[in-house]
């Protein structure tokens, strides 16, 4: 017995008083330190404008909250600190975990989310979140803004980068765009693809003879008439000056004509009444649809620029195919 005792002495033995004096100083420290640290997050949490919101990493419990979070997703402290942030955040719980994971690794720590509130609306936010000591664990803190403006903001911009501000259809870049991606699909998937390039005829006479404002009148009424008679799925442009286009997906060129034929009547049928008289117009048009030999979509638009200068050559107001 006295050799076992002996041997784990020998083991472990008795720190001196010195190093249990080290010992409870060191856990003090740890104390006021956790202390220290919870004060700050408290301090923080009652001054900062934003929602904050404090997680447990593991379970996405909500385990604290400030008041603008209270005020923006509870009827009450005490119903917020027993949900799960999924009730909050409209992504699946798989993905919300994903996001967390990011997170408290500190690989990620900005989000754009879309959040429940207490009325029951859903709000785009933005979430900066990262990992926190919170009672001696780690948890996942994250100040919560409303980004609706900035969003907003920023659809506004995208249309504008993609929308020609006089008629309010696709710009040239926008639409050659999506004819790239429709060539591209109908390639792959070996479905009919019709594209049409119009010209209003004789529109320098129009400027010339009623103004530019009259001009601008018979553009925007041509391309309003011209989106109400294609598919939600089609798309309408303007390519420049008096110039535009029509992209039909999955539509062989027979079966574009009685669509581009009633959009070359409505041209037709236009009168616009302005303070300097009456205004018409007419459209020439070039169609042609992909076909196997053509490397890109250049080639389509190549062919149905043919067909429209033999439209115009032909006599205008007519339709011509490649």
């Amino acid at each position: 017995m006295i050799e076992l005792v002996t041997e784990f002495s020998e083991i472990a033995p008795t720190p001196s008083p010195a190093e249990v004096a080290a010992l409870l100083a060191e856990r003090q420290g740890l104390i006021r330190a956790n202390r220290f640290l919870a004060d700050r997050v408290e301090a923080l949490m009652n001054v900062h404008h934003a929602a904050i919101l404090i997680i447990e990493p593991e379970t996405g419990i909500i385990l604290d909250a400030n008041d603008a979070a209270v005020r923006r997703y509870a009827h009450g402290r005490a119903e917020l600190l027993t949900r799960h942030i999924s009730e909050i955040n409209t992504l699946s719980k798989s993905e919300i975990a994903e996001r967390i994971r990011q997170a408290v690794a500190a690989r990620r720590h900005h989000f754009e989310f879309s959040h429940r509130l207490r009325d029951g609306s859903v709000q785009e936010v933005d979430v900066y979140s990262g990992p926190i000591l919170y009672n001696g664990s780690v948890a996942l803190i994250s100040f919560i803004h409303d980004a609706t403006r900035r969003k907003s903001l920023e659809r506004k911009l995208k249309a504008m980068a993609s929308t020609d501000s006089l008629t309010g259809c696709c710009n040239r870049r926008r639409f050659l765009t999506i004819l790239h991606h429709e060539f591209t699909r109908a390639r792959r998937s070996r479905t009919p693809l019709t594209f049409a390039m119009l010209d209003l005829d004789h529109f320098k006479a129009v400027n010339d003879t009623f103004g530019h404002p009259a001009g601008d009148s018979v553009l925007k009424a041509l391309a309003k008439n011209c989106t109400k008679l294609i598919r939600d799925s089609d798309c309408f442009g303007r390519l420049g000056g008096e110039e535009f286009g029509v992209i039909l997906p999955a539509t062989a060129i027979q079966a574009a004509i009685p669509v581009l034929t009633r959009i070359r009547e409505s041209a037709q049928a236009l009168h616009l009444v302005l303070p300097q008289g009456s205004v018409g117009a007419t459209l020439s048009i070039g169609v042609s649809g992909v076909e196997e030999a053509d490397p890109n979509e250049s080639a389509m638009l190549k062919r149905a620029d043919t067909a429209l200068y033999a439209a115009k050559a032909n006599g205008r107001n007519r339709l011509e195919i490649a």
